[in-house]
């Protein structure tokens, strides 16, 4: 498949924020790869993209499987050339839940694709990037990677991804390469749709904290990894870009009584 643009990889780009993130590259003459384990799902976001005049295609990953990731690399370089940008937005959410009602499964699953996922990606993707001396990846963190949620796995695998982007920004910055990420806030995806719509979620509670009370959409989660992957981003690598309508800043006048009314 020839391209104009850059060749974007985007796990996790069948739904939710990776949907929109692929949208965003796609209009701008990028050649998007949806990287994802839902096959027909990526497909129609081939053919939405396409269809829009766009340049997609779709390869079945699961992120948390290193030898797919390694043939994932290969293959998709051969097939559509080298790749410039990468996009891990790959994850499993997780109902807050106590303790000792924690399914060990569960939080080894979302350690899996959450973090060890992330790291398999910029590994596989990122060391091609440095060999040719140049890339950008973004990985999707959480601002649950900074506060303390009664998600214990989500928490901590996404922590674990803000350390990681610090890590990798500073590994392969000199070979050409720039790791970033975002933790994005409160973000109404089809997924949080579905949990408020089964009462698993109190909406007002979740945007209570944000100085800006309000959602924040994935289109703007896109617009900041396109950011991030593009030429007036050329200075910054190693960073965490809070895109949160305010949340990590909102919560402590939240605690301290209430964020001021406009």
């Amino acid at each position: 498949m020839a391209a104009t643009g850059r060749i974007a990889v985007i796990t996790g780009g069948a739904s939710g924020i990776g949907h929109a993130t692929a949208r965003r590259f796609a209009g701008a003459g990028d050649c998007v790869v949806i990287a994802d384990l839902n096959e027909a799902n990526a497909g129609e976001v081939v053919k939405e993209i396409v269809g829009a005049g766009g340049k997609a295609a779709a390869y079945r990953l699961d992120v948390a499987d290193e030898a797919a990731v390694a043939r994932a690399a290969e293959a998709i370089e051969a097939r559509h050339g080298p790749v410039s940008v990468l996009m891990n937005s790959a994850g499993l959410l997780q109902r807050p839940r106590p303790l000792e009602e924690m399914d060990d499964q569960e939080e080894a699953r979302v350690m899996e694709v959450n973090y060890q996922g992330t790291y398999l990606c910029c590994r596989h993707f990122g060391m091609r990037m440095a060999g040719r001396g140049q890339g950008a990846i973004v990985n999707i963190a959480s601002t649950s990677g900074y506060m303390r949620l009664p998600m214990l796995a989500y928490g901590a695998s996404k922590a674990a991804v803000i350390s990681l982007t610090g890590a990798l920004g500073v590994e392969l910055g000199r070979r050409g390469v720039r790791v970033n990420a975002i933790a994005p806030g409160p973000v109404l995806t089809p997924i949080q749709q579905r949990n408020i719509q089964a009462g698993l979620r109190d909406p007002s509670k979740m945007l209570a904290g944000t100085a800006m009370n309000r959602w924040v959409t994935m289109e703007e989660i896109a617009d900041g990894a396109y950011f991030l992957c593009s030429d007036q981003a050329s200075a910054i690598t190693g960073t965490t870009l809070p895109i949160d309508c305010g949340l990590l800043s909102g919560i402590g006048w939240s605690m301290m009584g209430g964020i001021p009314r406009g």
